[in-house]
């Protein structure tokens, strides 16, 4: 017979288990049988098809064959599959959506404090302020912006080989309080990438300028970071309105115990935050202070 002369039919039968699937109270997709008659050949194939094959008038998705996933060829069958999209894990497991931020280390002592520092790495600040950190012999936190990182690579470097932590803070400081989700994941995963050439993993993000939203959550949550925010805020950020003097007053006027501290060694001229470290760490020591990385 030739190849015009071929019939072919297609019965397709449901051979599901409707007890086990109402005992479960589960429908799977159900299991057809492809029946293909071709010039008194009977060939028999089980598929599984979903659904969605059938909606919209019963048409085939594209690149789907009309028989399911078989396709004849001279009388032969060959299953094909469409490819799966490309798709990229997250760089971290997942974790829950927070609602809010972290603004306290409640689980480090009882005389718990942690001193953050944002906007770095800067060529001329981070220098001197791991001195003073040295000198005392404290660790911090310092909260980085991806767009810095490349060209301090070792200051990054010696950064992370003095103890202490460091986090993600955007790749340039963007606003994130309009921004999408996928918008978020961009910042934060352009700044992971920076990081990761000094051999850093972040578990930590700071949203630049203190400014969290739903989108925000959701992206440190894809990305497995916790979010984490400050309970103290000297405002050495700005450097027209409050000198040195002004910096030490708040920091020790108003932190307590579990406290997070808000500190810069980038994003301007920082020159005032060096300074009142050098007053204030001394005088929080001796108060029974303990300064904690995150």
């Amino acid at each position: 017979m030739s190849d015009e002369d071929l019939q072919r039919t297609v019965q397709i039968e449901h051979t599901g288990n409707p007890a086990a699937d109402g005992a479960a109270g589960v429908r799977r997709p159900p299991r057809r049988r492809v029946v293909a008659a071709i010039g008194g050949v009977t060939l028999v194939a089980g598929v599984s098809m979903t659904a969605g094959i059938l909606s919209s008038g019963g048409k085939p998705s594209p690149g789907t064959t009309t028989a399911g996933a078989l396709r004849t060829v001279r009388g032969t069958p060959r299953a094909t599959a469409k490819p799966s999209p490309a798709w990229t894990p997250p760089k971290h497991p997942a974790t829950a959506v927070a609602t809010k931020p972290q603004y306290y280390v409640d689980d480090q002592g009882p005389r718990a404090i942690a001193l953050t520092m944002d906007d770095g790495p800067h060529p001329v600040y981070t220098p001197q302020v791991l001195e003073i950190f040295r000198e005392y012999d404290i660790k911090a936190t310092f909260n980085m912006i991806g767009g810095q990182v490349a060209s301090n690579l070792s200051i990054v470097r010696e950064v992370s080989a003095a103890g202490h932590t460091i986090t993600n803070h955007t790749w340039n400081h963007a606003d994130l309080l309009h921004l999408t989700t996928r918008q978020v994941l961009s910042q934060i995963d352009r700044c992971n990438d920076a990081l990761a050439a000094a051999e850093q993993s972040p578990s930590i993000f700071r949203a630049p300028y203190g400014n969290w939203s739903k989108a925000v959550f959701e992206a440190c949550a894809e990305r497995g970071l916790k979010p984490v925010d400050w309970s103290v805020d000297p405002r050495d950020w700005d450097t027209a309105q409050v000198d040195t003097q002004e910096i030490v007053h708040t920091v020790l006027r108003t932190t307590r115990a579990h406290d997070i501290i808000l500190e810069h060694d980038g994003g301007g001229v920082r020159r005032n935050t060096v300074a009142a470290l050098r007053i204030f760490i001394p005088k929080l020591l001796a108060e029974g202070y303990k300064f904690v990385a995150m």
